[in-house]
């Protein structure tokens, strides 16, 4: 089992939050059960404050592995958005990608953006169920 921390977790995380995601987040690290995707650590690394900052994140994310973007997955993107835009849905690119490719690598996805319990209604997407806000 492989999972996916959404950008969300990650930045409650860094904030300091105590959410049942946070602490999930934590023991998948501690079991090496953690992965991530380019996006993400892209979205993560930006943020940070400073230069030692952004080295010591970018040592810590390099240990983990990394999904590789599947086959066709702009189209992919296209298509699911379509399909969700239909329903009246509207979903950013940004969180396509990652639904996407965690549903195409079989990962469970860690979030706490509500826009991926959407998407799933188009997308084969498994999420760990921690949002209760």
């Amino acid at each position: 089992m492989r999972v996916l921390a959404d950008t969300s977790v990650w930045v409650d995380m860094f904030r300091g939050g105590r959410s049942p995601a946070v602490e999930i987040l934590g023991e998948l690290l501690r079991e090496g059960l953690l992965c991530t995707h380019g996006l993400i650590r892209a979205e993560i690394l930006s943020g940070t404050k400073s230069l030692r900052d952004y080295r010591r994140l970018e040592e810590g994310l390099s240990a983990l592995d990394e999904l590789s973007d599947p086959p066709g997955l702009w189209d992919r993107v296209a298509w699911t958005r379509y399909r969700l835009a239909r329903q009246g849905i509207q979903a950013g690119v940004a969180d396509l990608v990652v639904a996407v490719s965690a549903s195409h690598h079989g990962a469970l996805l860690l979030t706490l953006d509500r826009a991926f319990q959407r998407i799933r209604r188009v997308l084969p997407l498994e999420l760990v169920e921690t949002l209760t806000h």
